[in-house]
């Protein structure tokens, strides 16, 4: 029987060194024309641009994770005021058909955050007065509720102009009802209105 025996030449060090050259030299050059105008937006020779790579990027950021969402009123997220903020908390009683009102002078953009609790059901609208009034009737309306009634109400507000703003309560039923106020915020004092001229109301700075 007659043996074939296949002989493989190995390749010299010098070949196979220039075969790497070529193999990093290709890599290095898709890099900058390809990779890093695809995935990173980075054209330093403008291939990328030519060869309409730029634009994946792009669409990734959107699609993907790294997209930042727009945020409508940066104003909004940060507010300087003068000075530490105040806090109010007031206990009231109206018998049936008695109402209250309950307000606070705020300057245009100061904000609030409040909340009320009644042991009944109390008829109720949030509203404002600006300083600057078009006629001597006028007044700003942000909440209403004159039918149902409800117990409780938790939130908060921004002045939309420097002015009173607060709420007027109104017992309908047929039983006394008790609640409370907490108000904290940027305002500058409070008045008490019940049935005639306003009552100042004392209130403190956050300690």
């Amino acid at each position: 029987m007659v043996q074939y025996q296949s002989k493989i030449e190995t390749p010299s060090k010098s070949a196979l060194a220039k075969a790497t050259g070529i193999a990093l030299l290709i890599a290095v050059l898709l890099l900058f024309t390809a990779v890093l105008p695809a995935e990173y937006g980075f054209d330093p020779l403008k291939t990328g641009k030519a060869l309409g790579l730029t634009g994946i990027s792009q669409a990734g950021e959107v699609k993907g994770r790294a997209a930042p969402t727009p945020v409508a009123g940066q104003n909004g997220v940060y507010t300087p005021q003068p000075k530490i903020y105040k806090v109010d908390s007031e206990d009231f009683s109206l018998r049936p058909g008695e109402g209250v009102e309950m307000k606070y002078h705020m300057a245009k953009g100061a904000e609030i955050v409040y909340g009320w609790k009644a042991e009944g059901k109390l008829v109720y609208e949030f509203h404002g007065e600006p300083d600057q009034k078009p006629n001597k009737d006028y007044f700003e309306s942000y909440e209403l509720d004159d039918k149902a009634g409800k117990g409780e109400s938790y939130g908060s507000f921004t002045a939309p102009s420097t002015g009173i703003h607060g709420w007027f309560w109104q017992n309908k039923g047929d039983k006394e009802v008790k609640f409370h106020l907490t108000v904290a915020g940027f305002f500058d004092s409070a008045k008490m209105f019940s049935g005639g001229p306003g009552e100042d109301v004392p209130v403190e700075d956050a300690k």
